[in-house]
């Protein structure tokens, strides 16, 4: 009985995004696993291509050929069970390819390199032409194989021809090779191979045949039994000959082993030993007991800001070390990376792995190794982290869930808290969805019974939330103060400094304006690529494009009436700073938002200054506004409260609440009492009403009442198909195919109302990067999802050549977190 494997071969294209199936040469029968990487001959030119594993299946012989499988790439499958049958759910839930689906599991750093090479066969040089000659030499000058695009280099065009002439004359072979790359690091050890008692008369020896520098090595050696070859040959300046030569000997040994590029964590936190509050052991007991149970529900907990969420997650992380288990940690910003590790960093030590945005390819490979081994049984980090290749996985725990950033917005599409819940359902392990300001839609499932609620209703030193006053802007304009800063933020600010204790202020937009135009014209710089206002950054004097990165130096008169009325409009961070600077002079201030943290450690420098009050104010976006913990922090300052209600989005309202608890949350953490001004211009809107509170039941009753009448999550799902391209007119013509071939299938099966369809539309941000947006956004109100998801799968995916044209783009998401 023949062996055949269903394999997922390394392409990206839609047109080979399916099982292929090869036969198993006898020579691996015993080798292949499911989940192996292997390489395949694929296509018309049997080009060596790598493919997954994803089923073995045995058959009596069959009436046609099949192509063998060619080798296993490495020892052991780089794939679990549970990794593809996470990828095959991912495909469907998300309409994504295979690849896709395990690009976010396959460790970067693996890749292989196929190449076709020459090889020579015979030397005969009669009757051949000089560039045929030339081919020939340069096979014998290179022990007689030599790549394909290294003669195309060397020779020049018409390399192919010339090669295929010799071919058909029997003189050379051209043939597929490949080299499976993995960007491993090693260092190599060198020791003595002999007693010390035998070093001198070797050394006699050595020098009598003036080999100076193998004896010098043998001396070091003596007296530093192990050390690295490389600090060896630096500190004596030795050759590599002279160790080999003393290898050849047998007198040294040279290990080889791993070594691990772990990335640098600069953030130190004290140790200090904390005792659980009832609120938190009750908790935690319920964690316990559930952590041996079968079909576990997942676990929402809900916990006011300063509650001591953190000392949950370390202490049931703690059982599943016990028990040997593995545990994932997932938290939404870099920037709280630091402050986390370094309080699992003093509980678990060097367990510890880190996945985020902010390492190299190599750092991420290694971390990616330390776990495969066993070397790492902690895994911290942003949602990729969710994919660590744990072997027996205990808890999977997702700090700040309700933040957008769980949400890829990269294909395949995916929510980390969906794909968390099927890893955890395989896994048999437990999932905790932590949060001082859950997601509605995730909210309801514990009304429903879906997820068990677990609560953390005071903050862990039992000091009450600190108090929001709230400050009508429109007042303040109407008595005179058009600064930035209210009156009573003004005095807030001054009495702190006094004091010498820390503020934050924080302000969602970077940049120092909005936006600029001329008074007189009102004409606005916009971006070239997209249909969107530049931001101004007046350090470089720049206005730059927040979504294709697109800069331009702001002249100062205007290219449109030539006049000198060019001016910056609205505040960002940037101008905070200025101003800050401004009223308070001595004042020492940082400022944390994407332009001052794109260098790598940068996240940690800034957190380091602030928390060893190297700073007096911290400046900053989002990244400051969740997790963090300054104990000298007693005011916070929310410059602009309402600034994301004017988002054309229904979850501006559910934002706006979380921003203002989550940023309140840092001030009064410790001994000392907390104190939050919030500025807005709309004091009666329901979100701020009951964020002043801190009421998330009072908010969560009014949002889903919202919801349900508008058909939003969780009561309907949302499926975007945004229709993208350079040209304007076939983006149109496009979408409004897309929308006839959704109704024609629709009418087929019998539907006459199609209410919960809308559009097709432009997009808000009608361009980005040169690329024109369309939209249409469909409902499953009165239809199943799973029909929606089947149609646009069969149109923009199955159907897609025959349908749209060559140069336009579909992006399909999911139930997205904003439909911009």
């Amino acid at each position: 009985m023949n062996k055949y494997a269903k394999v997922v071969v390394s392409n990206n294209s839609n047109h080979t995004d399916e099982l292929y199936t090869y036969k198993i040469p006898e020579f691996l029968i015993d080798e292949i696993k499911k989940g192996h990487r292997v390489l395949v001959p694929f296509g018309r030119g049997n080009k060596p291509i790598e493919a997954f594993v994803f089923e073995i299946t045995s058959f009596e012989e069959i009436n046609f050929k099949l192509k063998e499988i060619i080798d296993v790439i490495d020892e052991k499958p780089i794939l679990k069970e549970r990794d593809i049958e996470i990828i095959k759910w991912m495909r469907e839930e998300y309409m994504c390819t295979f690849m896709d689906a395990i690009n976010c599991m396959y460790p970067k750093g693996v890749r292989v390199d196929n190449y076709k090479v020459v090889k020579l066969v015979k030397e005969e040089f009669d009757d051949l032409e000089e560039r045929e000659k030339h081919v020939l030499q340069e096979l014998i000058n290179n022990k007689r194989k030599i790549k394909l695009e290294y003669l195309k280099n060397k020779i020049g065009k018409g390399i192919e021809s010339i090669v295929k002439k010799l071919k058909n004359r029997g003189l050379v072979d051209i043939c597929w090779e490949y080299k499976s790359i993995k960007n491993e690091k090693y260092i190599y050890n060198i020791s003595l191979n002999i007693s010390n008692e035998e070093v001198d008369e070797i050394v006699k020896v050595l020098i009598k045949k003036r080999a100076f520098k193998q004896a010098d090595v043998m001396n070091f050696l003596k007296n530093n039994p192990n050390i690295q070859l490389r600090d060896l040959m630096n500190l004596l300046n030795v050759s590599k000959q002279s160790i080999k030569s003393l290898q050849e000997k047998k007198l040294i040994n040279i290990e080889k082993l791993n070594y691990y590029r772990k990335p640098k964590i600069n953030y130190i936190v004290k140790n200090k030993k904390i005792n659980l509050n009832e609120e938190q052991l009750n908790v935690l007991s319920k964690l316990k007991k559930t952590i041996y149970k079968e079909n576990k529900k997942p676990f929402l907990l809900y916990g006011v800001t300063g509650s001591g969420k953190t000392e949950i997650y370390l202490n049931i992380i703690e059982e599943a070390l016990k028990n040997d288990m593995d545990s994932i940690v997932l938290v939404p910003e870099i920037s709280l990376t630091p402050q986390t590790i370094a309080r699992f960093k003093n509980k678990f030590g060097d367990i510890i792995a880190v996945f985020h945005s902010k390492l190299s390819s190599g750092e991420k490979y290694d971390e990616y190794r330390r776990i495969k081994e066993g070397h790492a049984k902690i895994v911290i980090g942003a949602r990729s982290a969710l994919f660590a290749p744990f072997s027996n996985l205990g808890v999977i725990i997702i700090d700040e869930f309700h933040e957008n950033s769980y949400k890829s917005e990269m294909n395949p599409k995916y929510n980390s808290i969906e794909v968390a819940k099927q890893i955890a359902k395989l896994e048999n392990c437990i999932l905790i969805l932590g949060s001082a300001t859950p997601p509605i839609e995730e909210y309801y499932k514990c009304k429903t019974g879906e997820y068990e609620l677990l609560e953390l209703k005071n903050r862990a030193n039992n000091k009450e939330m600190p108090f929001i006053e709230v400050v009508d802007m429109k007042e303040e304009l109407d008595n005179g103060n058009k600064s930035i800063f209210s009156k009573k933020l003004f005095e807030a600010i001054k009495e702190n400094l006094e004091s010498n204790n820390q503020i934050i202020l924080f302000l969602n937009r970077r940049g120092y304006a909005s936006f600029i135009s001329c008074r007189k014209c009102g004409y606005i710089f916009k971006c070239l690529n997209c249909e969107i206002s530049l931001t101004y950054h007046k350090i470089k004097n720049v206005g730059k494009c927040h979504y294709c990165g697109y800069e331009v130096v702001i002249p100062k008169e205007c290219p449109e009436c030539k006049s000198n009325y060019v001016k910056e409009f609205g505040i960002g961070t940037e101008k905070i700073e200025e101003e800050v600077k401004r009223y308070f002079k001595y004042a020492k201030v940082l400022r944390m938002d994407k332009d001052t943290t794109s260098k790598k450690g940068s996240h940690e420098e800034i957190l380091n200054k602030f928390k060893n009050k190297e700073a007096d104010i911290l400046i900053g976006t989002q990244m400051i506004g969740k997790g963090l913990d300054f104990e000298n922090v007693t005011l916070v300052g929310i410059l602009s409260a309402d600034m994301i209600l004017n988002f054309p989005d229904f979850r501006s309202s559910e934002r706006t609440f979380q921003i203002i608890n989550q940023v309140a949350g840092r001030a009064g953490r410790a001994h000392l009492n907390g104190r939050v001004i919030l500025q807005t211009y709309d004091t009666e809107h329901y979100a701020i009403k009951h964020a002043l509170n801190y009421d998330y039941e009072g908010f969560y009753e009014d949002e889903i009442k919202i919801r349900n009448a508008f058909n939003y999550t969780p009561f309907n799902n949302l499926i975007s198909v945004v229709v993208y391209g350079k040209n304007e007119k076939k983006v149109v013509d496009n979408t409004q195919k897309l929308y006839d071939s959704i109704i024609y299938i629709l009418r087929k099966r019998g539907y006459e109302k199609y209410d919960f369809i809308l559009g097709p539309n432009p997009c808000p941000i009608s361009k980005i990067n040169l690329n024109y947006r369309w939209q249409i956004l469909l409902k499953d109100i009165d239809i199943e999802i799973k029909l929606l998801k089947s149609i646009i799968k069969y149109i923009c995916i199955q159907k897609r050549e025959l349908i749209f044209n060559k140069d336009i783009n579909i992006s399909i998401d999911i139930n997205p977190f904003n439909t911009l």
